[in-house]
């Protein structure tokens, strides 16, 4: 685990490394230098530089793999649920346009 300070009001909180890894994967940015941690206390954002967590990140390297695959599969099913919710939505749409017309 990470420990950061936030700089604005001095409070010392930590990073789990799986989660700023499976973070880190999601942006665009192929080789990110820092980590956007958000204090929990005040909400200020602090840079955290990713070459001090590098080593806690490549220790963890198997499980945010894991969590970047369930992750993934999670957002799979949840836009096939709103696809079907959706096809529902106009079906349901479509069957009162027909049943007004009548």
């Amino acid at each position: 685990m990470a420990n950061v300070t936030c700089y604005k009001c001095r409070r010392r909180f930590d990073l789990d490394p799986v989660f700023v890894g499976a973070e880190l994967r999601k942006l665009k940015i192929k080789n990110p230098r820092h980590y956007q941690a958000v204090c929990p206390a005040c909400h200020a954002t602090n840079k955290v530089s990713v070459t001090e967590m590098q080593d806690e990140l490549d220790a963890a390297a198997d499980e945010i793999e894991a969590l970047v695959k369930e992750q993934a599969k999670a957002a799979e099913e949840a836009r096939k649920r709103a696809q079907a919710a959706a096809k529902e939505k106009k079906a349901k749409k479509e069957k009162e346009a027909a049943k007004d017309k009548k």
